[in-house]
């Protein structure tokens, strides 16, 4: 008995409760040395000791809207009051605010109550959320029950885009179909419009679209869900048909194939042209190099050169520049001769007892 009996409490607290303690107790009332004895039979206590103790209360949700509050409360008994219960959560929100203490009940017991207050998302529909009560106990382990909740939440279409079957590249003839997929609660209202790019009016109402692909067919597609809570239009994907022409029972050429083949010979035609410009620009600008025919030879270099029986070739060069004229040296003209030996024959004639050279002059 830990209760202070001036104060008319007569708390009493039971240590190590075994299942032989499940009974029926009275308060009793024993003085002495008058012997007096009373037991309050009107008023008594069931006790009654359980395997495990009961799992704690969680308040159940009603259907909540996307960005609304939410606050779950879980409460667990305390029997005993020095020794309460530990509550924990599970699948704890990242927003969550969690509150927890002890407190009075109204029949002047105990209990545990654990606050875990958040803001919904679309994510959070039908994720279960637990609460933990763990119970110390004398022995080794310790005794963990839970309750659980599932959050219903209500939110607009989401997560909202369409396929396309076989592929989004066909052929025309083929047979395709077009499924919008979305996210929504309530589901059982959701519908779906389909639309094409340029387009103002809806191509058609439903899940799927299918149809025969024709060579107008191709273009940008969309999709758009909607329920009572609003609408999402999915990303636009492009259809895109292939002309194929038919030669014989094959198929022979592919309009894209087609197109590439003849932006190659295009290429082909202007890099041949482009060498054509440029090899008469080279030409032109050669023709407009004066050439030289001959060349005069001075007295002086035909004997310098007497004893020499060979030929030679010259090659004159000629420049836009004009040399500096040397003043008093009379009419000079100068070249710039480069001579090289050629292979043939030497040809000479005597005249007058002296050899004659000859000699090729060859302008570049």
């Amino acid at each position: 008995m830990v209760g202070n009996l001036s104060r008319r409490d007569c708390t009493t607290v039971f240590y190590n409760v075994t299942s032989k303690h499940s009974d029926v107790y009275y308060f009793r009332v024993q003085m002495e040395p008058d012997r007096i004895r009373f037991t309050v039979t009107n008023n008594f206590v069931n006790i009654k000791v359980l395997d495990v103790p009961k799992p704690p209360k969680l308040n159940d949700l009603p259907e909540v809207m996307e960005g609304t509050e939410v606050n779950l409360i879980c409460s667990a008994e305390a029997p005993c009051p020095k020794q309460p219960p530990t509550l924990s959560w599970t699948n704890i929100h990242k927003s969550a605010n969690i509150i927890t203490q002890l407190q009075d009940k109204p029949d002047q017991t105990q209990e545990v109550i654990s606050r875990m207050i958040f803001n919904v998302s679309y994510m959070d529909h039908k994720m279960n959320i637990s609460c933990n009560a763990t119970y110390p106990r004398n022995i080794s382990n310790n005794t963990t029950v839970h309750s659980t909740v599932m959050l219903q939440v209500l939110f607009s279409p989401k997560e909202t885009r369409f396929l396309i079957e076989p592929n989004a590249s066909v052929s025309v003839g083929t047979n395709v179909t077009l499924t919008c997929q979305s996210k929504a609660n309530p589901s059982s209202d959701l519908n779906y419009t389909w639309y094409k790019r340029g387009e103002q009016e809806p191509l058609a109402f439903g899940k799927q679209m299918t149809f025969n692909v024709s060579k107008t067919n191709g273009g940008w597609y969309f999709c758009r869900a909607k329920n009572k809570h609003g609408s999402q239009t999915s990303e636009e994907i492009q259809l895109i048909v292939k002309v194929v022409f038919i030669v014989g029972s094959s198929e022979s050429f592919i309009v894209p194939l087609i197109v590439g083949g003849v932006g190659g010979v295009f290429a082909f035609l202007l890099l041949c042209l482009l060498m054509t410009i440029f090899i008469r620009k080279q030409r032109t600008q050669a023709s407009n190099v004066p050439v030289i025919r001959e060349a005069d030879f001075s007295d002086q270099d035909q004997k310098n050169h007497k004893e020499t029986n060979a030929t030679y070739t010259n090659s004159a060069f000629v420049t836009s520049e004009k040399p500096e004229t040397p003043k008093d040296e009379g009419d000079i003209h100068y070249g710039e001769i480069n001579f090289t030996p050629v292979q043939t024959e030497n040809i000479t004639e005597k005249s007058s007892g002296q050899e004659t050279v000859y000699a090729e002059v060859c302008a570049t």
